[in-house]
């Protein structure tokens, strides 16, 4: 998570939703960048996160991210429940001495973590090893999606039935 802040914001309903709203932002007037909804599938529980950069971690932060999700989705997101915020800078496990200082994500995508380990057995489908959106949702997804697709296919070679696998929802290529 590197030198990521996560917020989360819990609530009583999932309000945003009867309005509408999908939960989802992304904003630079404010201290989160990226804003999900976090909610399970019946809005139980109720919760929003968004991402930071940890070098906007300063006194009022929280209530600066608070005051930007009521601007984003109404007054209501104004007054969670609860409000978790974790400065994965500050973790020892999570990010190096260095961490403010990085931006060279140059091995995001790299071939090598494209390919099966372990004789085929492990496949990495993390945000790090996508081609686009590295270090973002959407890159985690697409990576994810990539990997499925491989192991589909290599267990169809070994089932001797290849085929061509496809995503679901998208069209086989003729």
């Amino acid at each position: 998570m590197g030198a990521a802040v996560k917020v989360v914001a819990h609530y009583a309903d999932a309000f945003w939703r009867q309005d509408g709203l999908a939960g989802a932002a992304f904003s630079r007037t404010g201290p989160l960048q990226e804003i999900h909804d976090m909610s399970g599938p019946d809005g139980e529980p109720a919760a929003l996160f968004g991402f930071a950069h940890a070098r906007t971690v300063r006194p009022g932060f929280e209530q600066a991210a608070v005051a930007q999700l009521a601007r984003l989705f109404g007054p209501p997101a104004g007054a969670p429940v609860a409000l978790h915020v974790r400065d994965w800078s500050t973790e020892r496990w999570t990010a190096p001495s260095t961490v403010r200082r990085l931006a060279d994500h140059s091995l995001f995508g790299h071939r090598l973590y494209q390919r099966p380990a372990l004789d085929g057995r492990l496949h990495w489908a993390t945000t790090e090893t996508a081609t686009g959106h590295a270090g973002h949702i959407e890159g985690a997804l697409a990576s994810g999606e990539r990997a499925a697709c491989a192991i589909l296919a290599a267990s169809a070679e070994v089932k001797g039935t290849a085929q061509h696998v496809t995503a679901p929802g998208r069209q086989a290529p003729a």
